[in-house]
């Protein structure tokens, strides 16, 4: 009996995963877990989404004081709003004093995600959770 109802959740749960493949995905939250600093002066982190061609700014992030731990949630502004699967975006930190610091592309197309509660994605100078919903 449970076996069978384990294989109806399961079942349940492959055809909710594969319905999320038209929706949308709201970025509201982007963790920053860690970055290379590099002996940089204290100053205001911020992060930035960009659109795959690095130039156009889709949407910032608050700031938050670098000499304080990580990780450090910050609340994205607007809420983005991304077509799961189908747009790749860049992900850039940067500081009010040393400019860039560092960025990591987000390849949707690597993400299967049933319930996106949250996707890290990171690389050697930055590492970053995303976190939202589905519209």
């Amino acid at each position: 009996m449970r076996i069978k109802l384990l294989f109806i959740l399961t079942l349940l749960f492959t055809c909710i995963a594969c319905d999320k493949e038209h929706k949308d995905f709201t970025v509201k939250t982007i963790q920053l877990n860690h970055y290379r600093p590099h002996g940089l002066p204290k100053q205001l982190l911020y992060l930035k989404v960009l659109e795959n061609d690095g130039t156009t700014v889709l949407a910032e992030t608050d700031q938050y004081p670098s000499e304080y731990t990580l990780p450090a949630r910050f609340t994205v502004h607007p809420q983005l709003s991304l077509p799961l699967y189908a747009q790749n975006f860049t992900i850039q930190l940067w500081g009010d004093v040393t400019g860039f610091l560092g960025e990591c592309e987000v390849n949707m197309h690597n993400y299967k995600i049933v319930f996106p509660i949250e996707m890290e994605v990171d690389n050697e100078e930055l590492g970053v959770s995303l976190s939202g919903s589905w519209q």
